[in-house]
């Protein structure tokens, strides 16, 4: 790996590389009938997809972020970057 992409990797004990987002809402904002959250983290980015997938399934709306080392104003601050978004609307067509 070079070192241009070094930096952009957690180091050791930091976080991990990629993080799965997904909701499952329906109702209206003030009084839901359900509001479920799930997050994941992981280096394995197929391993989140296959989960988003399962998750999608179930009626999720499903996000798999990227973190990306920000270099300022902090260089511990992490930015993530959206990589998918899976729904079940698309899912069904």
């Amino acid at each position: 790996m070079s070192d241009i992409h070094d930096r952009h990797l957690p180091g050791p004990g930091g976080p991990r590389r990629y993080r799965l987002d997904a909701r499952r809402f329906r109702g209206p904002l003030h009084t839901p009938a359900r509001n479920d959250h799930e997050q994941h983290d992981s280096d394995d980015l197929a391993g989140l997809v296959e989960l988003a997938r399962a998750l999608v399934a179930e009626g999720f709306t499903a996000w798999v972020y990227e973190r990306v080392r920000r270099p300022t104003p902090w260089p511990e601050a992490w930015d993530l970057r959206l990589v998918t978004q899976l729904d079940p609307d698309r899912s069904r067509g």
